[in-house]
């Protein structure tokens, strides 16, 4: 089930698979704020409650760091026998500058993802970070990034999920984001191919280009095929160093029009005069947890931040 309510939603990047709560649609870790559809799963937990008793809540995510800590209540969550949702918390608490934050939930069998936005930016780069588990109950999240200032969202599963929100400004450089594609046509429904639409992005590129084509060849296995060319998405809100395409659905109908999988998905992309190419085998790589899309790997490498 997609929340239409929060918005904006979180990822196109992705940083990883979704995450599945039970019961409930998960909460994706890489992805940021972003109002355009996507293919795959929701990445908020569901915004319909189901049948049952009053609806229960998950405790405060605390957060521990230097000799301070902060107790933070979830604002949108699935958990016990219902579902809720709202918008994150505007400014969100702040807790300075520590070069660590200790994450602790009374809950055993969570994992946690960190999304960093630079705060204060609409539709600013996003950069996912999974937390060390310290395997006392407790999570290591580090900096992301350059140093800065940023509105971090923590995204938890286990039984159930939840989001909460709080500002840090991390006074060291963390790791940097490095840039994915990925790319959705064809689909299974029930065992037949079939597609819900095309979707083609990328994400955390050193910078958004300028100027960007993509023509992308769907080839069944016994040869026959169909190329088109989608057009770029300007519109919405894209984040820094991402890149979107669409195509009408009567596209990616007609490639599942063709014979029988497994599929190739042939990408000549060119982003301000370079060129890249890339392939990928519908269904075998299907990113898991991300389904219908397929992950691609370019040659050369898309240009990335350093």
């Amino acid at each position: 089930m997609r929340i239409e309510s929060i918005r904006p939603k979180f990822l196109a990047v992705a940083l990883g698979a979704s995450l599945l709560a039970a019961g409930c649609a998960g909460l994706r870790p890489d992805a940021a704020p972003d109002p355009g559809p996507s293919t795959g799963p929701s990445p908020y937990p569901s915004a319909e409650p189901p049948e049952g008793p009053a609806l229960d809540a998950p405790p405060p995510v605390t957060l521990r760091y230097l000799d301070d800590s902060i107790e933070l209540e979830p604002w949108a969550y699935c958990y016990g026998f219902g579902c809720a949702d709202g918008l994150p918390p505007s400014p969100p608490p702040d807790i300075g500058e520590p070069e660590e934050v200790i994450v602790e939930l009374p809950l055993s069998g969570w994992t946690f993802t960190a999304g960093f936005t630079p705060a204060g930016e609409k539709c600013g780069r996003v950069q996912g970070m999974p937390l060390e588990d310290r395997g006392d109950g407790t999570f290591l999240l580090r900096p992301a990034g350059y140093a800065g200032t940023y509105d971090v969202m923590l995204f938890g599963k286990g039984e159930g999920d939840l989001a909460v929100t709080f500002r840090w400004t991390t006074p060291i450089d963390g790791p940097l984001p490095v840039p994915e594609a990925r790319l959705a046509i064809l689909a299974d429904r029930d065992g037949r191919v079939d597609s819900y639409g095309f979707e083609f992005s990328l994400t955390n590129l050193d910078r958004t280009p300028k100027e960007a084509a993509a023509t992308i060849t769907v080839r069944a296995r016994g040869g026959e095929s169909i190329t088109f060319d989608p057009n770029r998405v300007r519109s919405g809100c894209l984040r820094e160093g991402s890149v979107r395409w669409r195509a009408p659905l009567r596209d990616a109908l007609a490639a599942a029009a063709l014979d029988d999988p497994p599929f190739t998905y042939e990408v000549q992309l060119v982003l301000d005069g370079e060129r890249y190419a890339a392939t990928a085998t519908w269904p075998d790589d299907v990113i898991q947890g991300e389904e219908p899309s397929v992950g691609l790997v370019f040659a050369p490498e898309l240009p990335a931040l350093s």
